[in-house]
């Protein structure tokens, strides 16, 4: 499941790394790329109802699913609503407290455009030196926020801004992984690590890794996701 203002297409080089072992499957959130015009979410249930609506279109009674970013807060709602539909979670560079500058960030888009947007996403997202070389990651990104709609850029937020989880971490009972980059600015490994309140929970950090790690860091992120799931 992929981060806010992005797509699946954050996962593409992680994917065949995973296919070898297992079927993949990856998606557009509404609002983002092939679901871009879709009815905007409201609240973080809004995504995790269109995820159960795919695994229902598909057949597939459980899956094994793991998010970055948002993608990370969605999949941990799905693990307390309907556990039955998880044979495990792994959690990705992802919050489950809200911050203020979750509201901010959707209020910045309404008030300046996603124009505006590009610059301070990208320096959170990436480091220094991902942006210096300026290679494709950073230019889809780029692409991605200029292209997002400012509604369903600040439907994102809004979500993120009002989650929950957090409080329940306690209560999930799905095996989960946690994964944190080292180098991460908006979740660092100080935040993952409080998601070690989940029973049983494991944790890796991927060395110098940034938010967007799947960009990034695509062959460590693949080893830690096989590693979790095989727990």
């Amino acid at each position: 499941v992929h981060a806010l203002g992005l797509d699946h297409r954050m996962w593409r080089k992680v994917i065949p790394l995973l296919t070898e072992k297992f079927r993949v499957i990856a998606y557009d959130l509404r609002g983002y790329g092939a679901a871009a015009g879709a009815p905007v979410a409201r609240v973080l249930l809004s995504y995790v109802g269109d995820l159960v609506a795919l695994l229902d279109h598909l057949q597939i009674d459980s899956a094994h699913v793991a998010g970055l970013s948002l993608g990370g807060s969605i999949a941990q709602e799905l693990a307390l609503s309907l556990p039955e539909r998880m044979r495990s979670l792994t959690v990705v560079a992802s919050t489950a407290w809200p911050f203020e500058a979750f509201a901010q960030r959707a209020r910045a888009a309404e008030r300046d455009g996603m124009a505006a947007q590009v610059v301070p996403s990208l320096t959170r997202w990436f480091r220094p030196e991902d942006l210096a070389e300026g290679g494709w990651a950073i230019r889809y990104a780029r692409d991605a926020v200029e292209r997002a709609f400012v509604a369903d850029w600040g439907a994102g937020w809004q979500a993120l801004a009002t989650i929950t989880t957090g409080d329940r971490l306690g209560q999930i009972r799905v095996p989960t992984h946690v994964i944190a980059g080292e180098r991460d600015a908006s979740t660092p490994p100080d935040l993952m690590k409080r998601m070690l309140e989940i029973p049983g929970a494991t944790y890796s950090e991927i060395a110098g890794a940034p938010h967007m790690v799947s960009l990034t860091h695509p062959q460590p992120l693949a080893e830690a996701i096989l590693r979790g799931i095989a727990g």
